[in-house]
């Protein structure tokens, strides 16, 4: 994935955004960890993948509906912040979930350089969420000097060197309130931020809830100590996230022929055991 140095990736809008006034059923499985029950209709599925099946990057719709959950979710303690944007993909189902939720606005730290900007801009009007965004055309370590808001969800999707991925977390980490939620993306092939969550997330004591969403994102939610059973749990992801990493590797090269019914059916089984 190219980057300079950061990128990334509505009920209540409804009628603005011209979504359709389809019977949506809940979801049987938790949406943090995207899709939901065979044969049922999300949200996500009905009011945010058809604005962004044309936006360009790198978000699986597990992933997208996730970010959309915990942006529904969040309870005006703080904004939201984005560390890369890119086309602004995960920027949509960002402002799409806050605007399901509270309103919360979206700090969007990106390079926003040349063209890329203008497509960020563009998709995210088309989406009705402009409003909402705050794009701040920065490297992430130097917006991050003076950012002094708290931040209650931060998803992190910048630069994959691992030195940089430190800086990010140190930097941005500790302005996420107590109780909030960070994700990081690229977790799973990526080495840089693969070793940075699995020492600063999955093996660490001020997170709980810690999740891995098919196919790279780990979340989880900040707290001043976390529980034995919650450093358990953690760990279990790490196992579950780490045999997705394995048995996927090799047939990467071999997806696009695989048949999407095998793909659904592998996704389903990473819900299932978490």
């Amino acid at each position: 994935m190219p980057v300079a140095r950061t990128r990334g990736a509505g009920a209540r809008g409804a009628g603005l955004l011209g979504f359709r006034n389809a019977r949506v059923r809940p979801s049987g499985s938790d949406p943090l960890l995207g899709g939901g029950t065979v044969g049922a209709v999300t949200e996500f599925q009905d009011r945010v993948k058809p604005l962004i099946v044309d936006v360009p990057g790198w978000l699986t719709d597990d992933e997208g509906e996730a970010l959309y959950e915990l942006a529904r979710r969040c309870t005006g303690r703080g904004v939201i912040v984005e560390i890369g944007s890119w086309k602004g993909k995960s920027t949509i189902c960002l402002g799409l979930g806050s605007r399901a939720g509270r309103g919360l606005r979206i700090v969007a730290v990106d390079p926003h350089a040349d063209y890329r900007f203008g497509d960020f801009k563009l998709n995210v009007e088309r989406a009705g969420i402009a409003d909402l965004v705050t794009p701040v055309p920065s490297l992430s370590q130097d917006a991050a000097a003076g950012f002094d808001e708290p931040i209650e969800l931060l998803f992190v999707d910048g630069s994959h060197v691992e030195d940089d991925v430190r800086t990010d977390f140190d930097q941005w980490v500790p302005k996420v309130v107590d109780g909030g939620w960070v994700a990081f993306h690229d977790t799973t092939w990526t080495p840089g931020p693969r070793r940075v969550v699995g020492e600063r997330i999955y093996r660490s004591r001020n997170f709980k809830d810690v999740r891995f969403v098919p196919g790279s994102t780990t979340i989880a939610r900040k707290v001043v100590r976390n529980s034995v059973s919650d450093r358990i749990r953690a760990r279990y992801a790490l196992a579950v996230k780490t045999g997705f990493w394995l048995v996927s590797t090799p047939l990467k090269k071999y997806r696009r022929i695989l048949p999407k019914s095998v793909e659904r059916f592998g996704r389903r089984l990473l819900r299932a055991m978490q």
